[in-house]
């Protein structure tokens, strides 16, 4: 090999490392930059939503044409994807055009602390403050299943306090109390009235949907009822 030739293949060796070094780095950016989009999402607050027309556990005008319940556990991932994806689509295109009236109940399907969350959504609505207080609960950075302690009494008392203008001392008192409890299970007898077993669910002026369903599914079904109605 001539001594040109062997500078141009160090020349040729130094480019490609070059080239690899541009890789790596380019690697170690999308690395950083995905790392960074989920703890952003993962310490996000709540949604900042002002909710008219509210009544405890009921969003929307009484007379509204269309009734639509839903049927959530606070331990639920699905539960939480259809928070994420849906409720406000719904609440925009539906409940604040008067077309629709939402509804949740909120049950303790899946251990001791959906029980308690479930009765702290129920503490929540007894001061007319369930929509503020579910989207605190419902925040990436509170969201908790598998009951690891994420919904202890001390937690959701926590999150309570996170709500501008809920009297938490009242909230503390209606959870030491266990005086929710009967309207828990109330929500439960309601599901198994109608053949509900698992979250989310749903049902649109008497029809069951059972499981995760795309808004696409729902806005079928509800602009099927409001034509049944009359009110397209």
């Amino acid at each position: 090999m001539t001594n040109r030739q062997a500078r141009q293949e160090r020349q040729r060796a130094k480019a490609k490392k070059g080239q690899y070094q541009w890789l790596i780095y380019m690697g170690i950016g999308a690395v950083i930059l995905v790392g960074l989009i989920v703890l952003s999402q993962l310490f996000s607050g709540p949604r900042q939503t002002t909710y008219t027309q509210k009544d405890g556990m009921q969003l929307g005008a009484a007379d509204a044409p269309v009734t639509v319940i839903e049927f959530l556990d606070f331990q639920c991932p699905h539960c939480l994807n259809s928070y994420n994806s849906v409720e406000e689509d719904m609440i925009a295109e539906y409940v604040d055009t008067g077309k629709v009236r939402l509804m949740y109940y909120v049950v303790g399907f899946l251990g001791p602390e959906s029980v308690n969350s479930a009765e702290a959504a129920y503490c929540a609505a007894a001061q007319n403050y369930f929509w503020e207080f579910h989207d605190v609960v419902f925040a990436p950075v509170n969201f908790s299943n598998g009951n690891v302690g994420g919904y202890s009494d001390a937690k959701l008392i926590d999150m309570a306090g996170k709500v501008a203008g809920m009297d938490t001392q009242a909230f503390s008192a209606c959870m030491a109390s266990d005086e929710k409890i009967p309207e828990v299970q109330a929500a439960h007898d309601v599901a198994a009235s109608l053949g509900v077993s698992g979250t989310p669910a749903f049902v649109i002026n008497g029809q069951v949907l059972g499981g995760a369903q795309p808004f696409s599914r729902l806005q079928q079904v509800i602009e099927e009822a409001l034509e049944t109605a009359g009110a397209n």
